[in-house]
């Protein structure tokens, strides 16, 4: 049966039957070894899954943004979304547009990490 199962994702990943590519960044800050942000963010192609695992204030607060550069080391960034979520929980977004980027923070006066 394993031998089965090796043959045939063999065969399906020939016809290009894949997942797609998900890119996971985690985010942490601890002050004197206890976490005060710990975050886990999934993308995969216009979506995204954002987990607030750990917060000293007890929410995380995400930015979803799209930046633009000029060439000269100057870019800016396009808000498109900002929102909290309660530490312990995950909320996944969906209709995210291709190169869009994340950063998070415990505060709404703390920068983005």
């Amino acid at each position: 049966m394993r031998y089965l199962t090796t043959v045939l994702s063999c065969l399906l990943s020939l016809f290009g039957c894949q997942d797609k590519v998900t890119s996971t960044s985690i985010t942490r800050i601890s002050e004197q070894g206890i976490d005060q942000l710990f975050s886990r963010t999934s993308v995969r192609a216009e979506s995204a899954s954002f987990e607030c695992v750990r917060s000293a204030s007890g929410r995380c607060y995400y930015q979803v943004f799209k930046e633009t550069c000029d060439g000269q080391h100057h870019c800016e960034r396009g808000m498109l979304q900002a929102f909290d979520i309660r530490a312990g929980h995950t909320q996944k977004r969906a209709g995210l547009p291709t190169g869009f980027k994340t950063c998070v923070s415990n505060s709404t006066t703390a920068p983005c990490q």
